[in-house]
């Protein structure tokens, strides 16, 4: 345990209390210079950054509001397993909630019979949850093929669509752009994998040469949203196939169904449709985000007010400051100059943690502000251990550099095995447990690693760089006498 006038040590402890004063205070200035709150995100379009980002303490859906939500999924496909399309579904949920730019969403399965997902999402809507969440998007590609039965008002009367196989599961990327061809439309381009391009260039190519361009149904391939065989079994219901006809891209299924002009190798297609600049990066942001496995009903989507209003928050502040106040005036009391030497490692731990947490986006509900508030106490009863062990050591008549040395060595396995004890614990938590237990136990485990650095490293070098004057080793500073070895 020689860490005591270790330049290294030192080195990297001054880089990480730099780095806090950094994302702690200079952040706030420049929020403070761009007149931006002091707390959430920047509504600016290009908020100001330090380090590369906007920092700010994210809040849990306790304490910002935001949307609960409880999903159903229906039509599983024939076969699959559901637990597998659960969690299929929930990875694809979890894409899409990053485009809503939210830190640490809360998805969970609430069981396979029947198949249900619950999703929690703090600062967003409803309409903006379900907007983004609710829809399969699954990109589908048909051909049309005669069928005297088909109804008058089908986009090709006297044809039926038929799947071609050629859909989104086969999209290696998706980009919103402005057509190259000069019309000023908005536009997604696609770009198929090896299988999708060999199987788009094939049917490009058949629609090619059926006739002329636009001379006949056969040479249109048609761009559907969650196009099913079940929607295309159900063609002879007018009312059934004027609502797959919705204009719109985002409001309905169908698409675009242009001409094929010549074969289009390479894998690289451009659907339209009356986009908007928003509604195409919408689009192509869900289908990069992968198709979800089966239909979902939206059983429940519910805005979320804030459990704590914002002069609860301002009298929790008030408290964990008064409970700091407290702690520290008991060190001193307890343990003179050491004691004060903890506190101001203390307050170090307090300023890293929360550096951590806007650096990395940990969202901060109210279980994640009591695994804060825990493992400030776990700090303050390593540096307890540590002085009571220095107490002994200069009783049995040590001199202080040696008995700060002893004091750390002998305290260690004791901290070491209950800060272990609780970080097993808290994996399990982290990794095992959902919702307000997961958001505890991470901030847990930020809180233990950190408070083994202020504990051990910067309250063992303060200590052996103030001690090592010899105007801070009497008894009424140490609060203990000396005594014969």
């Amino acid at each position: 345990m020689q860490l005591v006038l270790s330049w290294p040590v030192r080195i990297i402890v001054i880089g990480l209390l730099l780095l806090s004063i950094v994302v702690d205070g200079a952040g706030y200035i420049v929020r403070l210079q761009n007149h931006c709150p002091l707390s959430g995100k920047c509504p600016q379009a290009n908020p100001p950054n330090v380090l590369g980002t906007d920092l700010f303490i994210h809040r849990g859906l306790d304490i910002s509001g935001g949307t609960r939500m409880v999903l159903e999924l229906t039509d599983i496909p024939p076969g699959r397993d559901v637990n597998q399309i659960l969690q299929e579904a929930i990875t694809v949920i979890g894409n899409r909630v990053n485009i809503l730019g939210v830190s640490e969403p809360q998805i969970s399965s609430l069981g396979s019979n029947p198949p249900r997902i619950e999703v929690d999402l703090a600062g967003v809507s409803a309409a903006q949850a379900q907007q983004v969440i609710g829809r399969t998007d699954r990109l589908v590609l048909t051909k049309w093929v005669k069928d005297g039965n088909a109804p008058a008002n089908s986009p090709e009367p006297g044809y039926r669509p038929q799947l071609t196989g050629l859909t989104g599961d086969q999209l290696t990327s998706a980009t919103a752009a402005i057509d190259s061809q000069g019309t000023g439309q908005w536009v997604v381009n696609l770009q198929f994998n090896s299988q999708g391009a060999s199987t788009f260039g094939a049917l490009t190519a058949a629609a090619a040469n059926a006739c002329a361009p636009g001379a006949c149904p056969e040479n249109h391939l048609t761009w559907w949203l969650d196009l099913t065989q079940n929607d295309i079994n159900q063609w002879d219901n007018l009312e059934y196939v004027a609502n797959l006809e919705k204009p719109t891209a985002l409001g309905g299924k169908f698409v675009t169904d242009p001409f094929t002009q010549s074969a289009i190798p390479g894998g690289q297609a451009t659907i339209s449709g009356g986009f908007t600049q928003a509604s195409a990066k919408q689009l192509a942001a869900n289908l990069n985000a992968g198709a979800l496995p089966a239909n979902i009903t939206v059983l429940e989507s519910t805005d979320v007010g804030a459990t704590l209003g914002a002069d609860s928050v301002k009298r929790s502040l008030i408290a964990g400051l008064l409970g700091l106040i407290i702690v520290i005036l008991f060190m001193g009391f307890f343990y003179r100059l050491p004691g004060l030497i903890a506190s101001l490692a203390l307050l170090f731990y307090a300023g890293l943690v929360l550096a951590v947490f806007k650096l990395f986006g940990v969202t901060l509900s109210l279980a994640g502000m009591a695994g804060f508030v825990l493992s400030v106490g776990m700090a303050v009863d390593a540096n307890v251990l540590i002085f009571e062990r220095f107490k002994e050591e200069i009783r049995v008549g040590r001199t202080v550099g040696a008995a700060v040395e002893a004091a750390v060595r002998r305290a260690w396995p004791a901290i070491r095995d209950s800060n272990i004890s609780t970080l097993i614990t808290s994996f399990l938590l982290a990794f095992l447990g959902s919702g307000p237990v997961k958001g505890f136990a991470f901030t847990l485990i930020i809180g233990v690693f950190v408070s083994l650095l202020s504990s051990i490293v910067v309250t063992h070098n303060l200590l052996g760089i103030v001690l090592a004057d010899r105007r801070f080793r009497g008894p009424a500073v140490l609060g203990v006498a000396r005594g014969n070895a």
